[in-house]
């Protein structure tokens, strides 16, 4: 029987992280609304976003190769 609230403890412990990284990808795209999505990522969550998002600024080196 202890194990089986282990596994609940640890699934509710994985969901909660899962929904506060939802919020934070939330809170990102409603900052990056707006912004310039040309101009670079001022912020950590920002840059999380735009990678989770696939949004992304792209420079002339990455175009030549």
């Amino acid at each position: 029987m202890n194990g089986f609230y282990i596994i609940l403890a640890t699934c509710l412990v994985l969901l909660l992280g899962v929904v506060v990284f939802f919020v934070v990808i939330v809170v990102g795209v409603r900052k990056g609304d707006r912004r310039d999505l040309a101009s670079p990522a001022s912020t950590r969550i920002d840059a999380i976003t735009r990678r989770v998002v696939g949004v992304g600024t792209r420079s002339d080196k990455e175009s030549d190769g």
